[in-house]
């Protein structure tokens, strides 16, 4: 029998592990206090995020009221609680939260290390973290960046130009710092190469992940196809191959054809990033969440993967190439500030790799895409969603053709289609005679 996922929820917010002893620690290591030195009065617990914005994780925010017992002071502590809560075996096999962890612990911390010793500027990618518990569940507690000013925008309007542009210029400052991080230790841990973590048990056909995809590649086909304007891109769809769609996730997690790599976010969509706003309400900040895909590749996998799914849907057509153009000029400058001494790539080598990473642009319009556009009242399973080939019509329904995301997805489909994207899927000997123009 399964257990829902508000059971879950329920069972870890009433378990002892959220006791006085664990927001005493807290309370302990960010103000850097003694434990006998203040005493717990309240902890206020409240959902961060709504309903359907992350399928993995359930993230709560804490504050916790404290009294100095010297000075009769009244502090509060303002944390974000983020428990892996799901039972699915291939999230674990994954490594999702000690990845995640070390990049908490370390690799966030080393890159902004590097840009300080190397240039003397102070660059924040994430929240603080400030403990972690493993047993019996596994949570990672970090600073509360709302309470520093900092606010997650609307996933289903997506972002305007400025926005965007702000979002590429933190990415090309992150990856930067990991190209020169690679350039000293190569990939650090096992579970940042791609290839190494996602055994390929976990992408057989007959697998429930093979098996869940295939129903999801199915139904988003009979989506787009019930349209009755798309039949041209439902065709090209069709002809995918299903092995491409499995190992899309290994296949993009590759380095530059000239060998640079880069830590790729691997989730760099609209609800893993909070901004924060001047007094004009323009954007002078953002920071970077949820680092459980994380793995070295090209940037043309995050690149994909961010412009797909979480910029405004008429500003991601007019302006992708200013978009490249901008991360690009902003990596190499990086690249150059931080004395990276091995080839930088020109925009033309970008270009390669985002053809080469093609496969992420079109696996994200069946993955990501649809939950940044889902509008729809009914939470979504996601364990059922990757692991049960039993969706029904009705399923697809609500996930592809809710109008949110069917307009967004026939904006797209011609832009895709006309660089080439959609035919990233297509068996290999289809696709070698595309680009030889046969």
């Amino acid at each position: 029998m399964s257990v829902s996922r508000d059971d879950q929820s329920d069972a870890f917010l009433n378990s002892d592990t959220l006791g006085d002893e664990f927001f005493s620690s807290i309370v302990e290591r960010k103000l850097n206090i003694p434990r006998d030195s203040f005493k717990i009065r309240l902890v206020l617990l409240s959902p961060a995020i709504g309903k359907n914005e992350n399928f993995v994780s359930v993230v709560y925010r804490a504050k916790i009221k404290i009294e100095v017992l010297e000075s009769h002071e009244r502090k509060c502590v303002d944390v974000i609680m983020k428990a892996l809560l799901s039972t699915l075996e291939e999230f674990k096999k994954f490594s999702v939260f000690p990845r995640e962890r070390f990049l908490y612990e370390d690799i966030i911390k080393s890159f902004e290390k590097i840009w300080l010793e190397r240039t003397k500027e102070v660059v924040q990618f994430g929240p603080a973290c400030i403990k972690v518990e493993t047993d019996p569940y596994e949570i990672i507690v970090m600073d509360d960046l709302k309470a520093c000013g900092y606010q997650m925008l609307d996933r289903k309007v997506g972002l305007n130009a400025a926005q965007t542009k702000l979002a590429l210029t933190k990415l090309a400052k992150f990856h930067a710092a990991s190209a020169v991080r690679y350039q000293k230790d190569g990939v650090i841990q096992d579970f940042l190469d791609r290839s190494v973590s996602m055994v390929p048990e976990m992408l057989a056909e007959d697998s429930p992940f093979g098996k869940s995809f295939l129903s999801i590649y199915k139904g988003f086909l009979e989506s787009v196809r019930s349209y009755g304007d798309c039949d041209f891109y439902a065709d090209k769809i069709a002809k995918w191959d299903h092995t491409h769609l499995l190992n899309s996730w290994i296949s993009v997690a590759k380095p530059m054809r000239c060998g640079l790599n880069v830590l790729a976010h691997g989730d760099f969509w609209l609800n893993n990033m909070m901004f924060k706003s001047n007094e004009s309400n323009e954007p002078e900040d953002v920071l970077m969440l949820d680092f459980q895909g994380s793995s070295w590749a090209g940037p043309g996998l995050d690149l994909h993967y961010f412009i797909t799914s979480s910029v405004h849907d008429d500003v991601k057509i007019t302006c992708y190439d200013e978009f490249i153009r901008h991360y690009y000029d902003q990596f190499t400058e990086s690249l150059v500030q931080l004395k990276y001494n091995q080839h930088i790539p020109s925009l033309d080598e970008l270009y390669d790799d985002l053809t080469d990473k093609a496969r992420m642009a079109a696996g994200s319009i069946l993955i990501i895409m649809f939950v940044t556009k889902y509008d729809c009242a009914e939470e979504i399973n996601m364990e059922d969603f990757f692991t049960s080939d039993k969706k029904d019509k009705e399923f697809f329904d609500r996930i592809y053709c809710n109008e949110n995301y069917k307009k967004a997805l026939k904006s797209w489909l011609p832009f895709m289609d006309e660089r080439g994207y959609l035919d990233s899927m297509l068996p290999d000997d289809q696709n070698k005679n595309l680009a030889n123009g046969n």
